[in-house]
């Protein structure tokens, strides 16, 4: 088996389509269509189904090609690996976060990390969480911190992070409890804010009848709250800061803490020395320090 007709085998699943394979290797499109023929010769096995319209693999291909996405990611991470020590004298973390966690949180854990380990520099990139699982596997980034683990790869590794609250939040100047009901909810349809928007509905004995979806990240929400346009319920670690800063009013804040993000990485990555210290510090680290501290000053 010829490596590099495995290659082109890959980059034409990958790409779903000759010809954009053939752009991106700078080569023909039959040149393209001549090496996986070589491939399915040397395996004596078609790989893509011809007759197909739409781009459609045979039973071997499809299982060639989780082979080789195997095969290459490694490549790629390899690469990157390399290109990350060549182009700094320092170790260095790249690390990846959903925009509900990278935003509002990373800046915080990256501050206190870099107090510990003053010679680790970080690169930050800030996706949705398909995105991170890909620049993962491909050794883009080292560790992603996201909402779910909902990616089933046996390459990668999951471990979650310390249990945090939920909040009620509202405009500053919003605090009596009649006023409170008279407000609109901006509320995100995901399982933890309809379940934490029923609980204080319960806890206040009102159903709110106002209610806006909003699609879009925290940031969104936040902004409509400072705005005087609802209360909404979020992470506490998303508001603090507005709360500390007085642009926002804490309503109430869950007793239970049930909720977590996770942190992704590599398997094979685990025994580097300068991952194994991000994620023992990430194991260790007090999510809920602030929001305790935001408690005891209002009691």
């Amino acid at each position: 088996m010829d490596i590099h007709h495995l290659r082109i085998f890959y980059e034409v699943c990958k790409n779903k389509s000759f010809t954009r394979t053939a752009e991106k290797l700078y080569i023909s499109q039959s040149a393209v269509s001549i090496q996986i023929k070589k491939l399915e010769t040397s395996l004596q096995t078609q790989l893509i189904e011809r007759s197909s319209k739409n781009f459609k693999l045979t039973y071997t291909g499809q299982e060639l090609y989780k082979l080789t996405e195997e095969i290459f990611d490694k490549f790629l991470r390899v690469e990157n690996e390399m290109n990350k020590l060549i182009n700094s004298k320092k170790s260095k973390i790249v690390i990846g976060a959903t925009h509900n966690i990278g935003e509002p949180v990373l800046p915080k854990i990256i501050t206190e990390y870099v107090k510990q380990y003053p010679n680790i520099e970080f690169d930050i990139y800030i996706k949705n969480s398909n995105s991170l699982i890909r620049y993962l596997k491909e050794g883009t980034i080292d560790v992603a911190l996201m909402e779910d683990d909902l990616f089933e790869d046996r390459s990668l590794k999951f471990i979650q992070s310390e249990e945090y609250p939920f909040v009620v939040i509202s405009p500053p100047d919003i605090k009596d409890i009649e006023d409170i009901k008279k407000l609109n909810v901006l509320k995100k349809d995901t399982p933890n804010a309809i379940k934490y928007l029923d609980k204080f509905e319960d806890i206040i004995g009102h159903y709110f009848e106002n209610k806006t979806i909003v699609n879009g990240s925290n940031e969104t929400i936040k902004n409509l709250i400072m705005n005087n346009m609802g209360l909404s319920v979020l992470p506490y670690y998303c508001v603090y800061e507005e709360i500390k800063a007085g642009k926002m009013n804490l309503v109430h804040a869950f007793e239970t803490n049930e909720d977590k993000f996770y942190i992704a990485f590599l398997k094979e990555n685990e025994k580097k020395e300068w991952i194994s210290n991000f994620l023992k510090f990430m194991r260790e680290y007090n999510i809920n320090y602030e929001f305790e501290s935001l408690i005891n000053k209002n009691k």
